[in-house]
C-alpha cells in the first residue's frame, strides 16, 4: 500500500511517516467488488477495515428488514466499534463500488501493537474516536 494514499485515511492522521509505515505493516490490502460483504451484523469481529477507495454501505437488520444507516468512503473505518469493545459487529457492511479497496487489520494484532507502542496507540485510538464522533454526528443530523 502506498504510504501517501494511506495517509489520507483518518486512522493515520498525526502519525509520522515512520509511524504510519509501522501501522501499515500490520494490515493487508484487500479488494471487494460491488455487493461483497465486509461484516455481518451479530457475527464475531476480529477485523477492522480502513477504506482506501470506493464506498461501503452500513446497514442495520430491523424488524421491518434491512435499513441503510449511512455510506462510508475513503479514509473512514468499518468495524471500529468491535475493535474497541470486543463485541460482535453492530451492523452489516457491504461494498457498493467496483472496486472497493480497504486495509484490513487483525483486531488482536492491532491492539497488541497499541499496547506495545503507547504513543502511536494513543494517536490511533484518538483517530478512531474522531471517526466514531463523525458517524454519530452524521446520524444525529439525519434524524432531525
Amino acid at each position: 500500500m502506498d504510504t501517501a494514499l494511506a495517509r489520507q485515511c483518518i486512522l493515520f492522521h498525526g502519525l509520522s511517516n515512520q509511524e504510519a509505515e509501522q501501522v501499515l505493516a500490520l494490515g493487508a490490502e484487500k479488494t471487494y467488488r460491488q455487493g461483497d460483504t465486509l461484516t455481518v451484523q451479530g457475527s464475531p469481529a476480529d477485523k477492522v477495515f480502513t477504506i482506501v477507495e470506493g464506498m461501503v454501505e452500513i446497514a442495520l437488520n430491523t424488524r421491518e428488514g434491512e435499513r441503510t444507516l449511512l455510506y462510508l468512503g475513503p479514509g473512514q473505518m468499518v468495524g471500529e466499534i468491535s475493535l474497541i469493545d470486543g463485541g460482535p459487529h453492530s451492523a452489516n457492511a457491504r461494498a457498493v463500488h467496483n472496486p472497493t479497496r480497504v486495509l484490513v487489520f487483525d483486531r488482536s494484532r492491532l491492539l497488541d501493537f497499541c499496547e506495545s507502542h503507547p504513543h502511536i496507540g494513543y494517536i490511533l485510538m484518538r483517530n478512531i474516536a474522531a471517526d466514531l464522533a463523525f458517524k454519530i454526528r452524521h446520524h444525529n443530523l439525519s434524524t432531525i
